[in-house]
């Protein structure tokens, strides 16, 4: 998209959906979540919240290039703009900067995945499940997860859990970001090898059903696993 009409409408639709937004500065070094607040046309202008931290809003304050990052309805968006600057919008701190020249819209479905840590991993439980002996319920560790879906590791070849095989009562423990309850569609299922020459036995797994509040609680977490890694890189 890069008529200013396109845009203006594009932006005025992530902002009605209170998506969240990822800002990366600095040559990528720094990222936010923040979300759009309003969008003047006529102006050029486009406002969007603080962050949390004062470092995080002084680097997106002296960055001369800011890149914008979301998911629309599972749709990634980008688009860059220049210099941001504090500002007073609605009796609150907000950052302004000069509407994109372009809005680069993927048509396919693409999400950032992120690996959980191997050594104390997330679990996903799935209530619904049954194992051949009738007990319900299996805890399953989280291998990798991202806006769409999740990999879950396998107790070796365990059965009912064929491609198409749907579970309608599903909760993940994010930790400090609490239990999101999901519905989860198995994809695909392949076989690992490890670096000890173990095998490891992991589904693929679909969100079904998303909403919006459920996928702003699980990219917090997302960015505080990113945030934790980039820091141990660092």
């Amino acid at each position: 998209m890069s008529t200013p009409l396109e845009i203006v409408h594009h932006i005025r639709r992530v902002i009605a959906a209170s998506n969240l937004v990822t800002v990366f500065s600095n040559r990528g070094k720094t990222f936010m979540l923040t979300r759009l607040l309003a969008v003047d046309a006529k102006a050029g202008k486009l406002v969007f919240d603080i962050g949390s931290g004062d470092d995080v809003n002084r680097q997106i304050a002296s960055s001369d290039r800011n890149v914008f990052v979301c998911s629309p309805e599972g749709i990634k968006t980008q688009f860059v703009t220049g210099p941001a600057r504090l500002i007073s919008w609605e009796d609150r701190p907000a950052f302004v900067v000069d509407l994109p020249l372009e809005v680069i819209k993927l048509q396919r479905r693409e999400y950032f995945r992120i690996q959980t840590p191997l050594a104390s991993p997330l679990l996903c439980r799935l209530h619904d499940y049954v194992n051949p002996d009738g007990e319900r319920g299996i805890s399953l560790p989280i291998y990798d997860v991202s806006l769409g879906g999740l990999s879950l590791v396998l107790p070796g070849d365990a059965p009912g859990f064929e491609i198409g095989t749907v579970f309608s009562d599903c909760s993940l423990d994010l930790r400090q970001q609490g239990s999101l309850p999901v519905e989860l569609e198995i994809r695909n299922r392949l076989i690992m090898q490890q670096k000890n020459g173990a095998e490891q036995h992991r589904i693929g797994c679909m969100f079904i059903h998303l909403n919006h509040p459920l996928q702003n609680q699980l990219q917090r977490y997302i960015a505080q696993l990113e945030r934790e890694r980039r820091a141990l890189l660092d």
